[in-house]
């Protein structure tokens, strides 16, 4: 299980605990989480680095300020959406 997967998992454990019982098997369910996760941040990371690439300035540091920036930007969204959801969010 990837990072994104456990911290869900742990987020579950405690804020959606009736649902968090409800799973069979929470290994596989959150390692297939982690993983679709993982994804869609990829993804969405791509598309904005592709997006912000035709913006660039000549300034390395600027450059890596604004792509780690993006990168933190999508994951927290990501996070958000697909794992630190309430109780009765879709699954």
């Amino acid at each position: 299980m990837n990072h994104y997967g456990a911290q869900t998992q742990e987020h579950w454990r405690k804020h959606r605990a009736a649902e968090y019982a409800q799973i069979e098997d929470p290994a596989t369910f959150f390692t297939a989480k982690g993983k679709e996760i993982a994804a869609e941040i990829e993804r969405r990371t791509n598309e904005a680095e592709q997006q912000q690439q035709a913006g660039q300035s000549t300034d390395f540091m600027a450059n890596l300020a604004s792509l780690n920036n993006v990168s933190t930007t999508v994951r927290d969204e990501v996070m958000r959406e697909m794992a630190f959801t309430e109780p009765g969010s879709p699954i």
